[in-house]
């Protein structure tokens, strides 16, 4: 499995515990139809979801500082959650470049949000990174 699909795997499942829900295996079985082949997407899945319960509040203040357009509770929870993802990875995993980070997550954000979505998502994490990361 690319690192794509491992990404948008842990997009919705953040999303889902977002929502109230488990986010857990069931819905990597159900809901998306995810087939993990390598034992290496599960552990990065996890990382990822056990990121997120860990410091969801701080990549939540980051998220809000960098938003100047929108109120971190106005901003859709599927942008959000893609936020959060590309921001844990950013901060904490930097395994892959930032610039592959962002990109996949302005995919996402294409592929699963409304046209301004992909310009927000962009801008918040170009911040980011300019801001922690000297780019």
């Amino acid at each position: 499995m690319s690192r794509l699909a491992a990404r948008r795997a842990a997009m919705q499942m953040i999303y889902e515990q977002m929502l109230g829900g488990e986010g857990g295996q069931d819905t990597l079985l159900g809901l998306i139809a995810f087939e993990s082949d390598e034992a290496a997407d599960d552990t990065y899945i996890q990382a990822l979801l056990d990121g997120m319960r860990e410091r969801g509040e701080d990549i939540d203040r980051e998220i809000a500082s960098r938003s100047t357009t929108r109120e971190l509770e106005r901003i859709p929870v599927l942008v959000r959650s893609i936020l959060r993802l590309a921001i844990y990875e950013l901060a904490y995993l930097k395994d892959s470049p930032p610039e592959v980070i962002i990109n996949e997550a302005v995919e996402l954000a294409k592929r699963y949000g409304e046209d301004s979505d992909s310009k927000f998502v962009n801008g918040v994490l170009g911040s980011y990174v300019r801001e922690n990361q000297g780019a």
